[in-house]
């Protein structure tokens, strides 16, 4: 269990020290810029910097790295003194070595040409400094050498006093030698034992050091790893958190663009496309005059009649159904839908954007209902159009409509009013705008309401 929890905080571990070595690497090509830049003083600083930080951390490549850049730091400044540059030569002669411990041979390669370009040497041993002291002078005797001296010149002595001595005192002062050597023994002996005695206790306590050392590295290593466990998992609770926040906005978001969608085509269902642009963009749309287009009017026959004796819903699906048909027509020839008003249909040609062929396209459209009725049991129809002026804008406030106004819609109106079923009637105006590839007959003219006598033609052949 102890193992495994030392595998997973060496795994835990890893990024920290990958991100160290990447720390280090952006340090080096910080270095390495300055140096470019020739701002020595600071590219010294910094590899200082980095070789302490490879001593402190034990990475050798950090510290070998660190003693290149401080070495070119150092040669590379054209202002540095004799003494400076045999510092920056053995600054690169210790890199080299480091760099060769960790098998780096591209490395070293490297040192030995900047040490063959500045030194003219490319040995990467640290020379050793000539002595200081002159050969001349005497060596001076070592502590041993002293102490040997000295018992020789005592032991002489003794010999000469015990040559003086009679053999009385000889043997008292071979007694009272061997009794003090007793004695000396006894007292070596003793502090021997106390030497043991303190070598074992030092050698306990170190012991006892070792252990706690162990204990507390072993509780560190639990802690560590169970505030590992921890930081893992809240850190995986905010994904899954903000994961499940994504999944809701990216759903709330699909919804928001659905219905923005939805408006925009209902919008577009009651406005022309500029029209709403223009309402979007700025919040109103701008009335416009329109010089040039034709205004068509289709109204069915016996609607009344046809609503007394029809159910409403069968009524409104047969209306819908015809409507539907005339919106298909009306797209086709590029026509503007206007509005319905009750079984009335009005579209114009020529506006929101204004085109030449609006006539022919309004007259085209208006034959192609009656040909569309003609095949519908349940509808026939007048058709009026007349061209002219027209004055096109949105009124209200809270369900916008898109109108048009002026005596050419009323003139269009008066014409399908005295239209025949099945026919398209329109005015001079209108035919004189159709040209050669429309065939039109005189009907005559006729009192219209407010407007006074005009004429109709009936188109025959398109």
């Amino acid at each position: 269990m102890f193992r495994l929890l030392i595998l997973l905080v060496i795994l835990l571990s890893a990024p920290a020290v990958s991100a160290q070595a990447d720390n280090f690497d952006g340090q080096v090509t910080a270095i390495e810029q300055l140096i470019e830049k020739k701002r020595f003083k600071g590219a010294n600083a910094q590899a200082k910097a980095l070789v302490e930080s490879g001593l402190q951390a034990r990475l050798p490549l950090v510290e070998a790295e660190g003693r290149l850049l401080l070495g070119l730091s150092i040669l590379e400044d054209p202002k540095a003194t004799a003494k400076e540059r045999v510092a920056g030569i053995h600054e690169l002669r210790k890199a080299a070595q480091g760099f060769r411990k960790d098998s780096k041979r591209d490395k070293v390669a490297e040192v030995v040409a900047l040490l063959k370009e500045f030194a003219g040497d490319e040995s990467i041993d640290l020379q050793q400094l000539p002595s200081s002291r002159p050969d001349n002078l005497p060596l001076i005797p070592s502590a041993d050498s002293l102490e040997s001296i000295s018992l020789e010149a005592i032991v002489s002595l003794q010999q000469k006093e015990i040559t003086a001595l009679n053999d009385s005192q000889l043997r008292q002062v071979i007694l009272l030698e061997r009794q003090q050597n007793a004695l000396d023994v006894s007292e070596f002996s003793r502090l021997n034992d106390s030497v043991l005695l303190l070598r074992q206790e030092q050698i306990i306590d170190r012991q006892q050091t070792e252990v706690t050392t162990q204990r507390l590295q072993r509780n560190l290593l639990i802690g560590l790893a169970l505030a590992t466990l921890v930081v893992l998992g809240v850190i995986y609770s905010r994904f899954r958190s903000s994961q499940r926040y994504r999944a809701k906005l990216e759903i709330q978001n699909a919804i928001i663009v659905e219905e923005r969608q939805r408006s925009e085509e209902l919008l577009l269902n009651i406005l022309p496309v500029s029209v709403a642009a223009e309402l979007k963009e700025t919040g109103k749309a701008t009335a416009r005059l329109y010089e040039s287009t034709t205004v068509l009017f289709a109204d069915f026959k016996g609607f009344s009649r046809l609503a007394a004796s029809t159910e409403p819903e069968v009524l409104i699906n047969l209306l819908d159904e015809a409507f539907r048909a005339f919106d298909e027509i009306i797209s086709e020839h590029g026509l503007e839908k206007i509005k319905t008003i009750g079984d009335a249909y009005m579209c114009a040609g020529g506006l929101p954007e204004e085109i030449k062929d609006h006539a022919q396209r309004a007259v085209r459209a208006g034959l192609a209902m009656q040909a569309y009725l003609n095949g519908n049991s349940n509808f026939d129809a007048r058709i009026g159009v007349h061209s002219g002026p027209v004055v096109a804008g949105v009124v209200g406030k809270h369900k916008f409509v898109y109108d048009i106004w002026g005596d050419t819609v009323n003139q269009a109106s008066r014409l399908e009013v005295a239209g025949e079923i099945g026919r398209v009637a329109v005015s001079r105006t209108t035919r004189d705008l159709l040209g050669k590839d429309f065939v039109c007959e005189a009907a005559g003219s006729f009192e219209a309401k407010n407007i006074g006598l005009m004429e109709r033609f009936f188109v025959t052949k398109s």
